[in-house]
């Protein structure tokens, strides 16, 4: 059973449109109305920054009309895509190595919903212990904080050394950008949903400013920089909030979430100045040279990879069957043994051992037809024959 993967991904769609793909609240039941919808025995949903997936086994995803913008990748294309994916080819951030950690959680997160089950998980292990062989062939550094690092970049040119600057979320990208800017000069402030889980970073950090996020979303007053990071399913910073409020110095934003965690009606105020993950995602296009020389270098892994994971995926698909078949044929002999023996009260104890073993080894014969690719149907009609004539 191969994989088809449904994608919405920037570059080739827009930012918004992917954001809009993004489901945190009810993802359990969006998830069964999908494999429901699709008919699929296993699903798996994957939201990244720039990027939301579906991976389908078996059904047909072409019934989820919603989704019939998506990218879709099926056959060699779609172990291909998955190995790109897992080895940070397809990532804005060459080598992204977060990557791999998301597909696991993604995955984690389907078993737990009920929506994965072993198939998913041995294709995607397989992708991501691949990816990361075909990673460490291509000799690929870690990419997986470039968007981070563009905006620490940003900051750094942007703000004078002493800026106060607040990190909303505790992320991967929060939690490089806390604990590089202080050693830039800034004045650095964590702030989260989950108040003790800032409180547990500024630890880590030896930071010890920490603010309340309802206090921030009601008024960022003493903030040069407001960096946001989180995965929350609608904006946290509204112009409704902020609307009202008396004209202050300059506010810079950094939203690097997606959906995003600002409105984009907050640039109508005079003292802000919002940046979204677009605006980082263009500063890393000088990467995209790296990423088309480095797939293009990969293409023979690639393809070669690709092929032991099909391989690996038939021979799971035979594994199954083969099990499947066997649960059948004990259940057919189960059913004859059962029938033979309860006739056997007339018969002598030599006729009653002749008939035991004869079953005995029917199975066996079934069995071991059945593995070498025989009809073990042939063997259960023949004891079934021969039964007939011993009891008669």
């Amino acid at each position: 059973m191969e994989p088809v993967l449904l994608s919405f991904h920037a570059p080739v769609h827009e930012l918004d449109l992917v954001g809009r793909q993004v489901v945190r609240e009810g993802l359990a039941a969006r998830m069964r109305e999908w494999q429901r919808g699709s008919g699929a025995k296993e699903l798996v949903y994957l939201a990244t920054c720039q990027r939301v997936m579906w991976m389908f086994w078996g059904g047909d995803p072409g019934n989820l009309k919603q989704l019939e913008s998506a990218v879709r990748f099926e056959g060699d294309a779609a172990w291909e895509h998955l190995l790109a994916l897992s080895a940070g080819l397809e990532s804005a951030n060459l080598g992204d190595r977060e990557i791999p950690d998301q597909m696991r959680d993604a995955l984690s997160q389907a078993r737990e919903i009920g929506s994965a089950g072993e198939e998913a998980q041995a294709s995607l292990e397989d992708a991501i212990r691949e990816g990361q062989r075909l990673r460490a062939r291509l000799g690929m550094a870690d990419g997986s904080i470039s968007v981070a690092t563009a905006a620490l970049k940003h900051l750094s040119e942007a703000l004078p050394e002493g800026a106060s600057i607040v990190v909303v979320g505790v992320g991967p990208m929060s939690q490089y950008l806390a604990a590089r800017l202080p050693e830039r000069g800034f004045k650095v402030t964590l702030s989260n949903r989950t108040a003790s889980k800032a409180e547990e970073l500024a630890e880590e950090l030896g930071l010890d400013r920490v603010i309340a996020l309802s206090h921030l979303q009601r008024n960022p007053e003493g903030f040069d920089a407001l960096v946001t990071a989180t995965a929350s399913p609608s904006p946290l910073f509204t112009l409704d909030a902020w609307g009202g409020l008396p004209k202050r110095s300059a506010l810079r934003i950094l939203d690097l979430a997606l959906p995003v965690d600002s409105e984009a009606a907050l640039e109508q105020l005079p003292w802000v100045h919002r940046l979204d993950l677009g605006v980082f995602l263009a500063e890393t296009a000088s990467a995209r040279a790296q990423r088309a020389e480095a797939s293009l270098k990969a293409e023979p892994i690639l393809a070669g990879a690709a092929a032991r994971l099909k391989r690996r995926a038939e021979m799971r698909a035979k594994k199954r069957e083969l099990r499947d078949a066997q649960d059948r044929l004990n259940g057919a002999w189960d059913s004859l043994e059962q029938e033979a023996l309860g006739g056997l009260s007339s018969l002598s104890d030599e006729q009653k051992a002749f008939i035991r073993d004869l079953l005995q080894r029917g199975r066996t014969l079934a069995h071991r037809a059945l593995v070498q690719g025989g009809k073990p149907e042939e063997h259960l009609a023949n004891v079934a024959q021969i039964l007939q004539l011993g009891a008669s």
